[in-house]
């Protein structure tokens, strides 16, 4: 299995045990303009405050287990949170922390 894949896998597991409906959850692997490998969670509304946590911190501890795996293969990640109508393309990693501190604080 080759490293973009076992992450996945990895990110799938973790998701999926926090959410309360993984039927409508989906991950998208793809690369930036920097060569940095994305993950993109698209979630159920309602479970996108399980997986970004109070502040999020929960989705902090996630990113931080998820780039501790992928130095281990030599690989740069990125990982966006959300439902699927709330993801932007051209969000820069501010703009994203913001939507989710905005987010987290509706909890």
């Amino acid at each position: 299995m080759d490293a973009p894949e076992a992450l996945r896998e990895f990110l799938t597991y973790v998701v999926a045990n926090l959410i309360d409906h993984p039927q409508q959850a989906s991950i998208a692997i793809g690369h930036n303009a920097n060569g940095v490998l994305v993950f993109r969670v698209q979630l159920a509304q309602e479970d996108v405050k399980h997986v970004l946590g109070k502040n999020g911190m929960t989705a902090s501890s996630i990113r931080s287990l998820l780039s501790t795996a992928a130095e281990k293969h030599g690989i740069r990640v990125s990982l966006k949170i959300g439902a699927a109508r709330d993801l932007d393309d051209d969000e820069t990693p501010e703009q994203e922390q913001q939507r989710e501190e905005a987010a987290a604080a509706d909890c």
